[in-house]
């Protein structure tokens, strides 16, 4: 995930003229991966208040995404600067990350089975380019893609964020802000990376119901913005 922490945006954004919509033209895959790289992982270990970087995934894989409606994108003046990516139950349960849950290292009081029977989504990525009122923008699609989740009848929502070599703070906090909660770790490797350890994220329908009301109750300019993310949702 690529985001920095703060909550909504400010007046700039405000000014901003920007479109939420589902990637579905051939045009949008370019677009996604000229995002994604401009989003390279600092060469630094350490950590990164800023998000700025996404991991996984290539041009044959973003492809499949785009055509299973797995992406959404923020354009802001007709262009794309931003995209989000989320697996709903089916797609998540045949993908590899399902299938590399024995190897998650489960926070102590945190059972995982009972998750298991109900609808499970995965929020995999959120990018939005540098420059670009990254904390705003980023604050507003993921809001928008989380309430489509939850929209489409997910009761959960797992994500995974890194912490070593470098750890992605924009990440931690802004999945705090919504409601999510820490529940496990997860060693992993990525190519042209190595070995990398992640944060698994788990948020709740009601939580992320009780946390978007707070944004509703906000100042009409960032309850204005947060109708505007789940707008054509469950939760418009």
């Amino acid at each position: 995930m690529s985001h920095d922490s703060d909550p909504l945006p400010r007046r700039e954004l405000a000014r901003d003229r920007f479109r939420l919509r589902v990637a579905s033209e051939a045009a949008d895959l370019e677009a996604v991966l000229e995002v994604k790289r401009a989003l390279a992982m600092p060469t630094r270990p350490g950590e990164t208040a800023t998000g700025g970087f996404i991991l996984g995934a290539e041009r044959e894989a973003y492809r499949q995404l785009i055509t299973g409606g797995c992406v959404e994108l923020l354009e802001l003046e007709g262009r794309v600067v931003g995209y989000a990516v989320t697996l709903p139950d089916p797609i998540l349960r045949a993908s590899d990350i399902w299938r590399r849950r024995e190897s998650i290292a489960w926070a102590p009081g945190f059972d995982p089975q009972p998750l298991e029977p109900e609808p499970i989504a995965y929020f995999d990525q959120l990018a939005v380019l540098p420059g670009i009122h990254v904390r705003a923008y980023g604050a507003v699609l993921g809001l928008r893609a989380l309430a489509r989740l939850f929209s489409a009848g997910h009761r959960h929502v797992l994500t995974t964020t890194l912490r070593a070599p470098v750890r992605n703070a924009a990440a931690h906090a802004y999945l705090r802000r919504v409601g999510a909660c820490l529940v496990g770790q997860i060693e992993e490797r990525y190519e042209g990376v190595g070995e990398v350890v992640s944060d698994i994220y788990h948020l709740e329908r009601a939580r992320f119901s009780e946390r978007l009301a707070r944004y509703r109750a906000a100042p009409p300019r960032v309850a204005g913005l947060a109708a505007r993310a789940v707008a054509g949702t469950s939760f418009a």
